[in-house]
């Protein structure tokens, strides 16, 4: 484990934990004047700035991202051609990955297996055009009290699973990104993580938002 008391440079804030109190381009600045050297920002956030804006911003102060938030929600309406978008978007800001939260039941239903079949189907649909751009995936599970409305991914090995039904190859283009906030609870994330390895495991966040930028990750210099 890195010691990481001497320097900033491998954690990253997610700026999500920030929206509240300033916008992205403020976020963006008072990272770069205390030695922190990534963020990881929120579509939302970047659309209010505007995509080349931030880009530019980023060049400016020299600010890398970690991921970026978030593609997903594979089981509402129009959920592929917004992936798409947000395939584009994470690699015109020099993404390492585009984080995946893949959504719930679908609007009505109580099937959880057709919520899961759906987001195989999607996140299969979104990795082919994102390996045609260069701009690998990760999958974040979510803790199961938000199945229902924001992730049917619950633990470490079914994000795994679909991992290897969709990329056996380990070839990078999927991923995971962990949360300790949604998978602390899990008896089995030890053995998981290991599982994972390098080739699997793109980010690992705390639940204060700042995350470690190299603990078993293939974008980590």
């Amino acid at each position: 484990m890195r010691d990481f008391s001497g320097s900033h440079r491998w954690l990253s804030i997610n700026t999500a934990t920030l929206r509240a109190q300033w916008p992205l381009e403020r976020i963006i600045g008072e990272c770069a004047a205390r030695g922190i050297r990534a963020i990881s920002p929120w579509r939302d956030q970047v659309a209010a700035l505007g995509l080349q804006r931030t880009a530019a911003l980023l060049r400016d102060t020299g600010m890398a991202l970690s991921g970026y938030c978030r593609g997903g929600m594979f089981t509402s309406p129009q959920a592929l051609s917004d992936n798409r978008r947000a395939v584009d978007e994470a690699k015109a800001l020099n993404a390492p990955c585009l984080v995946l939260v893949v959504g719930g039941l679908h609007a009505g239903s109580k099937d959880l297996v057709a919520a899961r079949s759906a987001v195989h189907d999607g996140v299969a649909a979104t990795l082919d055009y994102a390996r045609s751009v260069g701009m690998p995936l990760a999958i974040e599970p979510l803790h199961p009290m938000v199945a229902a409305d924001r992730s049917c991914i619950n633990t470490l090995a079914q994000a795994l699973d679909l991992c290897d039904a969709l990329d056996p190859a380990r070839s990078g283009a999927l991923g995971v990104a962990l949360d300790v906030y949604h998978v602390w609870w899990d008896p089995l994330l030890q053995a998981q993580i290991e599982r994972a390895g390098r080739e699997r495991c793109s980010r690992f966040t705390s639940a204060t938002g700042c995350w470690r930028r190299a603990i078993c990750s293939t974008t980590a210099a």
